[in-house]
């Protein structure tokens, strides 16, 4: 038995992760992926049960790790997060929650041939819409400003709202409750209690830290601990108050301005991927044959109901005198998908009803899986596509931060806005940011070591980052800065200019960016070259004059960027060894040879080029109008060993 339990755990978290890797791969949230998984190896080929492989800790497992997902949820969301979201998040906690369960219990009780009390507890059980499937979504959509805090604020509140609403209904239907006077004074006691433990467990960690009485080592586990302990003590006390008191922890412990709560909403972001993961496919897993197999016409008709009656309506309610446009109303309508609180919620309440002999109580936990399979299907595949038609996706996530306003940077930056890729730069340098504004550039001026520098600049929206200054050393804390929120992936640096610098610099200890240009278009060595009148140059290849005949006319020149037919950038790095092709415009830095044919005869081809329409940006960013400091050198220098 323990090596069956040993290879279930390894096996769920290799396939979560593996689940995980394709939503980021194919660009679809990895909810599609984990619950497609779990339900093929669960009631499909039957090499899961969860429930004979974890029995009676299954469920407190559950729980905890939901109360740790919730807890980072409202860590990472914050006070900031909530006054964001505004008002309306507070009309869907209340009149939208209202709404819902009052529409979901007469679509139970007429669709699904329920009676009211069955109907009552179905409605709040899935009245929730979890940050566990919503985070996950918002994230992969690069979804930013006010929708995505509302999203991502109802997600997180609503979960240990609706918990403690079904076990108060619970108990009103089945159990010794007294009606509406008993469930409201139920829940005003969970609440406190939640809220309650939550603020002191949140005090007790600031002081903590604060003080420096935990080593830096201890910091993350003290947390995580502090977190468990305080969900049990809660739930100890209250029932369902254990979700209150994490999700109200989490929103302290954002809110204080006494210690920083970066590092711990890393390692918590971590553990969040690591659960979602678990859970999801666990979840999935637990679903009977029989529940796949009693699936009927009338259950999706439920689905439908809830989908395109019920959650609009709600959310046409709560948004009467909202700011928000048709389009994020739209998008809110249509995005409510249900998690693993709901599941573990129907789980729970259906093994009760079997036990006091309640008939049917299989068609809980039916419904509750077609409301979470189908929403859940819905949100993660059709999100995209719907935030495109709304257009509610800019082109944001495309802009490219450049740290540094040096000419170099200036250079690099201005060919980028000339074949339309945004571009913003962040410098101290006083001159070099009045020269980089006369030329038309975006400039923030800021340290990167201030907060708000990175957030006047956008770094949350950005698509990519380069450190592009003289320091080797600013460049390299920058750029595993810019890691914690870009990821390594679109983080770039120009490579070390000290020799000694060179072996570690190859090894992957990930804290540094992507070396640029190759190892050695160090930051002395494109300086020099630009002193000594070279230039940044787009150039578009075509059929008759491509890549070779580029380099045979350009000798030496440093191949900086590609820029695809359809517009996509791709920078050039040690570890890029695919060849433009013809359509793509390439920006290089070469000296200029005036008196070329060659190189005339590349312009004239780049000029008639630029007059043949293009469908994705204006013909007249193939050629970009040279600059009035370029100037043709009388000799040019030899160019760096390992330069294209």
């Amino acid at each position: 038995m323990n090596h069956e339990v040993i290879v279930a755990i390894s096996g769920v978290l290799v396939g979560g992760v593996i689940a995980q890797w394709l939503g980021w791969r194919l660009r679809i949230p990895a909810i599609v992926f984990l619950l497609a998984g779990g339900v093929l190896v669960g009631p499909v080929f039957g090499i899961l049960d969860p429930d004979e492989t974890f029995g009676d800790v299954l469920l407190p497992m559950v729980s905890l790790a939901v109360a740790v997902i919730l807890f980072e949820g409202s860590l990472g969301l914050g006070l900031s997060g909530v006054r964001t979201a505004g008002r309306t998040v507070w009309m869907l906690l209340t009149i939208g929650a209202l709404t819902t369960l009052a529409g979901t219990s007469l679509a139970a009780h007429y669709i699904l041939g329920t009676d009211w009390r069955m109907a009552s507890l179905l409605a709040a059980t899935v009245v929730v819409t979890g940050p566990t499937v919503v985070g996950p979504i918002v994230r992969s959509l690069g979804m930013k400003g006010r929708l995505a805090a509302i999203l991502e604020t109802e997600g997180t509140l609503i979960d240990s709202i609706g918990a403690i609403l079904a076990v108060l209904v619970f108990q009103a239907a089945y159990g010794t409750a007294d009606g509406l006077r008993s469930i409201g004074i139920g829940m005003a006691h969970t609440m406190a209690v939640g809220i309650a433990l939550g603020i002191v467990g949140a005090a007790l960690l600031v002081l903590a830290f604060g003080w420096y009485l935990i080593p830096d080592e201890l910091d993350n586990a003290t947390t995580l601990a502090t977190v468990l302990g305080v969900f049990a003590a809660a739930d100890t006390i209250k029932p369902e108050a254990g979700l209150v008191a994490a999700t109200v922890m989490g929103i302290a412990m954002a809110a204080q301005r006494r210690v920083s709560v970066h590092h711990v909403l890393r390692f918590n972001e971590t553990l969040r991927i690591i659960f979602i993961s678990i859970l999801f496919v666990v979840l999935a897993a637990r679903i009977q044959p029989e529940t796949l197999r009693t699936l009927e016409l009338r259950n999706l008709g439920f689905l439908l109901v809830l989908i395109l009656l019920v959650r609009p309506l709600s959310v046409w309610l709560s948004t009467v005198f909202s700011p928000l446009t048709r389009g994020e109303r739209v998008f809110l309508a249509l995005t409510a998908p249900r998690g693993i609180v709901a599941a573990s919620v129907a789980s729970v309440f259906s093994l009760r009803l079997t036990e006091i002999g309640v008939e049917h109580s299989q068609v809980l936990v039916s419904a509750t899986f077609t409301v979470i399979a189908g929403t859940v299907l819905l949100a993660g595949l059709g999100s995209r596509p719907l935030a495109r038609r709304l257009e509610l996706l800019g082109k944001e996530r495309e802009t490219t931060i450049v740290l540094g306003a040096n000419p170099v940077a200036q250079a690099f930056a201005k060919a980028l806005e000339q074949q339309d890729v945004a571009t913003r730069l962040i410098g101290l340098d006083r001159s070099e940011l009045v020269s980089g504004r006369m030329r038309g550039l975006t400039i923030k001026q800021g340290s990167v070591f201030d907060g708000e520098t990175w957030q006047e600049a956008g770094i949350e929206e950005a698509g990519r980052f380069v450190a592009m200054t003289a320091s080797d050393e600013l460049n390299a804390l920058a750029a595993r800065q810019a890691g914690m929120t870009l990821g390594r992936r679109q983080i770039y640096q120009l490579p070390p200019d000290r020799p000694e610098h060179r072996s570690w610099w190859k090894s992957p200890i990930g804290t540094f960016g992507r070396p640029l240009f190759g190892p050695e278009a160090t930051f002395t060595t494109l300086e020099r070259l630009m002193e000594d009148g070279w230039t940044v140059t787009a150039t578009r290849l075509t059929e008759k004059h491509g890549m070779a005949e580029l380099e045979r006319s350009r000798p030496g020149a440093i191949l900086l960027a590609i820029i695809g037919s359809k517009g996509d950038l791709q920078l050039v790095t040690t570890e890029v060894t695919q060849r433009p092709k013809v359509g793509a415009t390439v920006l290089t830095l070469s000296r200029q040879l005036i008196d070329d044919v060659s190189d005339r005869a590349i312009k004239k081809a780049n000029r008639v080029a630029a007059k043949t329409p293009r469908t994705e940006r204006p013909s007249s960013a193939a050629e970009p109008a040279p600059e009035a400091s370029e100037l043709a050198p009388a000799a040019a220098p030899e160019p760096p060993s390992g330069s294209r």
